[in-house]
Order: C-alpha cells, then sequence, then structure tokens
C-alpha cells in the first residue's frame, strides 16, 4: 500500500509539473525603447522639432520636447519601460530626407524603421 501511495505521488507530482510547462505567461515590456530620426547635414536655420506624447500603464501621460543636436545630425526620445503606448510629432522645415528608427535601448531590437521625406510625420505606438 505504501509503495501505490509513493507512486500516486510522484505520478502526480510529474503530471503537474510538465502541465506548469504548456502555460505560456504574457510577457511584459522589461526594457526602455529609444525612437531616433537621422538627418543629413543641416544648416542652422532649419528647425526640427521632436514631440512626444506618453500614456503610461496607469493611464497618466507626459510630453517629451527633444532637442535636435546639429553636430550628431539625430534627435531622439526615450520611451521608458511602464509606457503603455505613445504618439510622437516629428517636424523638419525643409523636408530633407529622415532616416526613422524605433528600437529597444538593452537589445537593439528594430520594432520599426523607414525613411521620411516629408516635413510633418506622426507616428504611434502601443505595447
Amino acid at each position: 500500500m505504501k509503495n501505490i501511495f509513493l507512486i500516486l505521488i510522484a505520478i502526480l507530482s510529474f503530471t503537474a509539473c510538465s502541465s506548469d510547462d504548456e502555460v505560456q505567461q504574457p510577457q511584459s515590456i522589461i526594457q526602455s525603447h529609444v525612437v531616433e530620426f537621422t538627418t543629413g547635414t543641416l544648416e542652422l536655420w532649419v528647425s526640427v522639432i521632436l514631440t512626444t506624447t506618453l500614456t503610461f500603464e496607469d493611464g497618466t501621460q507626459a510630453t517629451i520636447n527633444s532637442n535636435y543636436d546639429y553636430s550628431t545630425q539625430v534627435v531622439s526620445v526615450e520611451i521608458p519601460e511602464n509606457t503603455a503606448s505613445f504618439e510622437l510629432d516629428f517636424n523638419i522645415e525643409n523636408s530633407s530626407q529622415v532616416e526613422m528608427r524605433f528600437y529597444g535601448s538593452v537589445d537593439n531590437t528594430t520594432v520599426h524603421q523607414e525613411t521620411i521625406n516629408q516635413q510633418n510625420y506622426q507616428y504611434q505606438y502601443s505595447f
């Protein structure tokens, strides 16, 4: 009787463990992300504006105004881990060609990338 009881316990333990492997847990976002716009050489009079509205997991919002760096020819914004979604508005005064890249800041994996040839560009994303 004792052996049967131990065998039943072993079988129940094995099936309980193996069924846990089949359950897929939702993955949470474990890294911040970066949206980056890279231009060619621009004259100092050409204005470049990037405004990003973040909506956090708790429903609050924040707006970030990013500054263009004329020496590196880049304007970017960091999207924090606890962001549920974001909208951005990119404006460049002279419609120069711009490379946009949205990627994970830790693993460098590209989420979205495209070439823009317009003065005003809007992008939104939900995690």
